[in-house]
């Protein structure tokens, strides 16, 4: 497939095309290959190693390079390496990027700019045609593996234990390194064991988690929530169960295209980010969670730039699911997207990607304030649904206690759980967590085991957030009425 898209680009009008991409060597094992079959002379050019073809190396300049280029004979390929430390300030090079782009145009010539980054001065972002190379993808991590084993001693016993269903586990989970990183983490996680073993596909899938973390912005989550350790919630329920169907194998033989995501928002405290957990767990997928103040702190790069590598490790780990909590702390609201500005451009960014993405990458986003943010990212065919959680109904106050409960071996059959879900009304789910908490520590205090009565005593003295900011919550509840779909089976 990557193969088809380096045809399609050489083929193509545009003379100057722009790849962002790590993995430097790779790309130019591609362009030379698909330059090859096209028949098609390949030069490249480095600021160490000057304008280079075979053994002749001239030009160390960047500006003398293109000059030449555009003077020899077609049809050839120019692979450009690191202009994203060499334009910024340039005028020269910046006019000849232009010149280049007006001589070459009804040419059979292209050149390749490779840079991990994209750095361009706007005016030269209509000038390049920009493509974002994809990471390894499954066919290119299979010859890996099989290269791995064809070169090892024991490799005839090793290929022998390396069942169908271990082959496709070390495949998936070799999803998201650059081709270096796989091939480390294969030999690593092979030579850890005697054999291949399913301890062989964990070993590999740890060292994604580092790779991840590695992202700057991105975390992998290791979800532990039971499929469905939330109460009520019915009609989220029934909608994400319907839609598991799409990540399985033979989906796309049957039509089905995977959810894009959901943003779940409503009263802080009523489970929505475990929610966002317990569907990777539910539907079986990694959970990464984005986290949107490193975008904008500088560390992990420009905001437009860590934004497109967040999403690119995303796609390359799918099928996942993206968690972003909060979202409307780091998406542009309306005053800042009329500004400009990094905000403006990390939107513009993530709704073209929603709007496009066909990688099976599910976001679930959550927001306390979703009034606040710009109405294109609510539309449909950004996200599939937005659904309101509010304050928990009883039955479902009910099923929240039992949960909290026994997770603290406080067995509720014990209990008279109606008349504790009475007492619970007006109350979020973190705060009927922190209810049971709190009776627990008052029985140590008192030597004894926790009774009804110092149960429901705990969750009365509680101050819901209910009654401090019930304004909010009224206007919260009255936005969602007829915007969002309720996440539990009660109409609003």
């Amino acid at each position: 497939m990557i193969d088809q898209r380096f045809f399609q680009l050489i083929n193509g009008k545009s003379p100057l095309i722009y790849l962002i991409s790590e993995e430097e060597s790779r790309v130019e094992r591609i362009i030379c290959s698909v330059a090859e079959k096209l028949k098609y002379r390949v030069y490249s050019w480095s600021c160490l190693t000057g304008y280079k073809n075979g053994g002749a190396n001239a030009a160390a300049d960047p500006v003398e390079a293109l000059e030449r280029f555009s003077k020899g004979q077609d049809p050839a390929v120019l692979i450009f390496k690191d202009l994203h430390l060499l334009i910024s300030g340039n005028s020269r090079l910046i006019r000849q990027l232009k010149e280049c782009r007006l001589t070459l145009r009804k040419s059979k010539k292209k050149i390749f700019f490779v840079a991990p980054t994209l750095f361009l001065p706007d005016e030269l972002f209509t000038v390049f045609k920009i493509e974002d190379i994809p990471l390894p993808q499954a066919e290119e991590l299979e010859a890996l593996l099989d290269s791995n084993l064809k070169h090892r001693k024991n490799g005839a016993a090793l290929q022998k234990a390396l069942t169908p269903d271990l082959r496709d586990k070390l495949i998936v989970a070799g999803m998201g390194f650059t081709l270096d990183e796989a091939a480390d983490a294969y030999d690593e996680a092979i030579s850890s064991q005697p054999t291949i073993c399913a301890k062989t596909v964990d070993h590999v899938i740890d060292e994604k988690r580092r790779l991840v973390r590695k992202s700057g912005v991105l975390e992998y989550v290791s979800a532990q929530t039971e499929t469905w350790e939330i109460g009520g919630l019915t009609n989220l329920k029934k909608w994400l169960t319907d839609r598991s169907k799409a990540f399985a194998p033979n989906a796309v033989k049957l039509g089905l295209v995977p959810p894009k995501g959901i943003l779940v928002m409503g009263v802080s405290g009523c489970g929505k980010s475990l929610c966002i957990k317990a569907i990777a767990v539910h539907w079986k997928l990694p959970l990464l969670r984005l986290d949107m103040g490193r975008i904008y702190d500088g560390i992990a790069g420009r905001p437009e730039e860590a934004m497109r590598k967040a999403i690119k490790t995303a796609e390359a780990v799918s099928p996942c699911v993206l968690w972003i909590d909060e979202i409307e702390a780091g998406i542009a609201n309306q005053q800042q997207k009329q500004k400009g500005g990094d905000e403006a451009r990390v939107l513009a960014l993530f709704l073209t990607w929603m709007q496009e993405k066909t990688a099976p990458v599910f976001v679930g986003a959550t927001a306390n304030e979703v009034e606040v943010l710009p109405p294109e990212i609510l539309r449909k065919g950004r996200f599939d649904e937005l659904f309101y959680m509010g304050l928990p109904l009883k039955e479902e106050r009910r099923q929240i206690l039992s949960i909290h409960m026994k997770k603290r071996n406080v067995d509720p059959k014990r209990f008279d759980m109606e008349y504790l879900a009475d007492s619970t009304e007006g109350l979020n789910g973190a705060e009927i967590e922190q209810g049971v908490i709190s009776a627990i520590y008052e029985s140590l205090d008192q030597g004894g085991e926790v009774t009804e009565h110092g149960l429901a005593n705990s969750l009365r003295n509680i101050v819901p957030l209910s009654r401090t900011m019930r304004e909010r919550i009224q206007k919260i509840e009255a936005w969602a009425r007829d915007r969002a779909m309720k996440a539990s089976l009660e109409t609003i």
